[in-house]
């Protein structure tokens, strides 16, 4: 009985430890999200279906109003519908149109829930040492010319579009970020 005791004294002492050692691992989130940034310039290096996968399973996981997760996710490498949805797009980069229902199922905001996956994806993308940027500027084009050739749910309509591609090294894109206005401009404080 006191060999058991022990053991899981000792264990118990050794979870407390993981959790109080928890706090370093936040700050570097913290830390990873300061330095978060549109990617503008990328390579024509290809992406991996694993790493698209990981980067899914990172929207997938978004909360959402309700937990009615309204979101749908489509990949697209085919040049010539990139082409047709948006200019510029560097060879072997990846499109990911993030879509919902014309009318939330709860009559909640379908944009604020696929918002919430599309910066999931996108942190998830940067936190696999790839690029990424959104997009919401080609999505009236797209609703309203080349919806057909998405393959959506019944009733969906394009909220989103991800664009993730591996960064360029040639450009010290980081350096040349647009600087953040003073936080203090966008925040008060009411005691």
């Amino acid at each position: 009985m006191k060999k058991k005791i022990l053991i899981m004294s000792v264990l118990f002492f050794v979870a407390a430890a993981m959790l109080f050692a928890n706090p370093v691992r936040r700050n570097e989130i913290v830390e990873f999200l300061h330095g978060s940034y549109s990617q503008r310039h990328f390579t024509n290096r290809p992406i991996s279906n694993e790493i698209i996968n990981q980067i899914l399973r990172a929207g997938h996981q978004a909360g959402s109003a309700a937990n009615s997760q309204p979101w749908h996710f489509t990949v697209i490498r085919n040049r010539a519908l990139i082409n047709d949805i948006m200019s510029n797009v560097v060879d072997e980069n990846v499109l990911i149109v993030v879509s919902g229902p014309r009318e939330h199922p709860r009559g909640l905001s379908v944009e604020f829930d696929t918002a919430i996956a599309t910066q999931n994806m996108f942190l998830a993308a940067q936190a696999l040492g790839l690029g990424a940027r959104m997009f919401v500027r080609p999505i009236r084009n797209l609703n309203d010319n080349l919806l057909g050739r998405l393959n959506l749910p019944e009733n969906y309509l394009a909220v989103m579009i991800l664009l993730v591609g591996y960064e360029s090294p040639d450009v010290d894109t980081r350096a040349a970020a647009s600087p953040r206005q003073p936080l203090e401009s966008k925040v008060n404080f009411i005691n």
